[in-house]
């Protein structure tokens, strides 16, 4: 039990995620009941004379492990918590105080369990993402299906994704529809539908059908993996408030022992006191002295926080970035690829001639559905809208760069493309309209599409929400022209942009902004890089480049930039909390050190202002993870 916690206040955070120990086994459960039993026995007036004996069994039993590690540390000077307690249980034996005594090891041993008990189950939600990454792949080859280890899978290699198994690797859907549970990696717990040429991340879980995919990263490059490197970086990279703590410790519990050496000598030495009473206050003092609430809570508050954000679909490069996290007052964001996928969408489809608009959405869908375009992509989308996906052969194919498309459907010439294509064709009209892309059958216009970007989901009052969590200001940054960025702009209510920026301009701009307080930069491309560098936070979305993912601060694998006002809700709640324990953690302990000096306070006071108040600020510190 004590050894988990020991780990914890360490920072030793690698080894907790990979630790499956129980904190306290069934046994260590018993003997402690025994030792409670024990202890109210030797209340018993008939066993006076056994009373000692009684009180050192209750020791040995519940207070072994204590003791073992406390002379440890006193033998190799590394005063902790411990040592401090192994001191005033010897000692307060010694005086005679039997009762107290066991009182101080029955105490901090509950306290201890309660707290392992905390601990255990603030770490579930790290512990589920480590254990997304895969261990076996099922590589396909001439027909037959082979197990081998993730590790020897490369790209280009075809895999079958059984239902109910993790996706491996990163892979491509070659064959085959089914489900999927993405909320290992997204948060997402809505299940996905997914099929031929869909990219599938690693860590996500096939609900449905078999799949047969092709690799695109190894094991190393994966999703999975990466996340859990991300967990491992994020629970090890210390920020100034855990460094703070960790040298506070450091230098304070020998100061502590100092101070209770002068308390329980120098008032017999200067001033003819008894010296077993000032010993006794001395032993109380450095009891209630021990800075194991901090020490613990602080850090289980940001590891929280850490497992909290993941859940939303975020992963922190380190807890240090959080409090950069929470004290933002200013959000920018790149736009294409950001706040929109980067992929285009029919903005209207207008009829002009005597052919249905299912019937146009056809001829549309015949000529583009073997394009990987983006304007495909989106006639594709509409045709599945409009039920219009059906297939229709086409002759003569022929893609003219920078114009359109040209083919012959069931006989007919069949043209759909821009305002240069049609007078390619001498195709004779009345009236253009600005972008607009035509369907030309047999020389008459019968209509058009208009594009659009698509804005990704949810976004639609962006600045509100950024406002009701205390930002102060969102602005667009972005290289796109003018018009292009307010149109977007005024989709998701930002009405702060600025346009025509270079990756240098962009990047001055954040600069600019720094210098009225803390600023997040959300961005995807490489141009974005530098960006996401200088900002006090940078967020790189999942599916950006690998650049930008490797220069930010933070990685949104959802991809849901709607998430951010949530995400920057949990850091600020993780500071508050981290800044009342360590109030209110100094406040009872300073409370009670004062008592002790005067002789009021006895000593299970002592250990409820250390197991106690440790108990109250690690229950407060795992609150993050509901938030």
């Amino acid at each position: 039990m004590k050894e988990h916690l020991h780990k914890h206040k360490e920072g030793h955070k690698e080894k907790e995620l990979n630790s499956h120990e129980e904190g306290t086994s069934k046994i260590d459960i018993i003997l402690y009941i025994i030792s409670v039993i024990l202890f109210i026995i030797g209340f018993i007036p008939l066993l006076e004379p056994y009373k000692m004996y009684i009180y050192i069994a209750v020791i040995g039993i519940s207070g072994y492990e204590l003791l073992i590690n406390g002379l440890k540390g006193l033998f190799t000077f590394n005063f902790e918590e411990e040592t401090l307690m192994t001191i005033a249980v010897i000692s307060a034996f010694v005086l005679g105080d039997f009762v107290e005594s066991s009182m101080v090891v029955l105490l901090f041993a509950l306290g201890e369990f309660l707290e392992d008990k905390a601990v255990e189950n603030s770490n579930k939600s790290i512990r589920n993402i480590v254990e997304i990454k895969p261990q076996n792949v099922n590589i396909l080859k001439d027909g037959d299906v082979t197990v081998v280890s993730a590790k020897k899978a490369k790209p280009g290699d075809m895999i079958l994704i059984k239902p109910g198994e993790i996706v491996p690797l990163d892979c491509k859907i070659i064959d085959g529809e089914s489900t999927l549970d993405t909320s290992n990696i997204t948060g997402e717990s809505k299940p996905q539908r997914v099929s031929g040429n869909d990219n599938l991340l690693s860590g996500e879980i096939n609900l449905t059908g078999s799949l047969k995919c092709i690799v695109t990263k190894d094991l190393e490059n994966s999703t999975a993996s990466q996340i859990v490197d991300l967990v491992y970086e994020a629970t090890n990279n210390k920020g100034k408030t855990e460094n703070f703590i960790t040298k506070f410790s450091k230098a304070y519990t020998p100061a502590i022992m100092v101070v209770a050496m002068i308390i329980g000598l120098l008032p017999t030495i200067l001033f003819n006191q008894d010296i077993l009473i000032w010993l006794r206050r001395a032993l109380v003092f450095l009891v209630a002295s021990c800075p194991c609430s901090i020490v613990i809570s602080v850090p289980l508050a940001f590891f929280s926080c850490v497992g909290r954000i993941s859940k939303k679909g975020m992963l922190i490069k380190g807890t240090k970035h959080i409090e950069d996290l929470a004290q933002a007052e200013y959000v920018a964001f790149d736009k294409t690829g950001t706040i929109t996928t980067g992929k285009m969408q029919v903005d209207k489809l207008v009829a002009e001639g005597k052919m249905p608009v299912k019937e146009m959405v056809q001829y549309m869908y015949n000529l583009e559905k073997n394009s990987n375009h983006p304007i495909s992509t989106a006639i594709v989308k509409e045709a599945e809208k409009k039920d219009a996906k059906i297939s229709k052969r086409v002759d003569n194919y022929e893609e003219i760069s920078g114009h359109g498309l040209y083919g012959k459907i069931e006989g007919k010439d069949v043209l759909f493309g821009n305002e240069k294509l049609l007078e390619k064709y001498d195709v004779t009209y009345d009236k253009l309209v600005k972008n607009a892309i035509y369907l030309v059958v047999d020389g008459e216009i019968e209509g058009y599409v208009t594009l659009k970007e698509e804005v990704r989901e949810g976004l639609e009052n962006l600045k509100s929400n950024m406002k009701k969590h205390g930002i102060k200001e969102v602005i667009m940054l972005t290289g796109d022209n003018e018009k292009s960025a307010e149109k977007i702009a005024q989709q998701v209510g930002i009405t702060e942009f600025c346009a025509g920026l270079l990756p240098n301009e962009k990047l001055e701009k954040v600069r600019e902004i720094k210098h009225k307080g803390k600023v997040i930069f959300i961005g995807d491309g490489i141009n974005d890089s530098p960006v996401l560098a200088g900002a006090s936070f940078g967020v790189a979305m999942g599916e950006g480049t690998e650049i930008a993912s490797s220069v930010a601060d933070g990685i949104l694998i959802s991809n849901k930039i709607s998430t951010i006002p949530s995400v920057i809700e949990v850091a600020r709640k993780t500071m508050k909390i981290v800044k009342f324990n360590i109030a209110f953690s100094l406040l009872v302990k300073a409370i009670v050190l004062v008592l002790a000096v005067v002789g009021i306070a006895p000593m299970w006071l002592a250990v409820v202002a250390d197991t106690g108040v440790s108990l109250l600020t690690v229950l407060n510190s795992i609150r993050i993870l509901k938030s």
